[in-house]
């Protein structure tokens, strides 16, 4: 068996690391948003509470085959109580 051996270099890594932290500080300073430490953007998402930003079912509901379902989830429940 061969030894595993890395595509990137360390240096690329680091490079993606202050990319990804850079974009993510941008949009936090856009939000005035206050964050201790800048390495906490390196992992996770960004989320927002902006309506451009948040779920789709916030805004337009649910989608018809979803209403679908919970109406017929309904029904079978007051087929039971009943």
């Amino acid at each position: 068996m061969k030894p595993h051996n890395k595509n990137r270099s360390k240096a690329y890594a680091r490079h993606q690391r202050k990319r990804i932290i850079r974009r993510k500080k941008l949009i936090a300073a856009r939000r005035e948003w206050q964050v201790k430490y800048e390495g906490r953007f390196a992992k996770g998402k960004v989320h927002c509470s902006c309506s451009m930003c948040s779920e789709k079912t916030k805004q337009h509901g649910y989608p018809k085959s979803q209403l679908v379902k919970m109406m017929s989830c309904r029904e079978q429940l007051m087929e039971c109580d009943s």
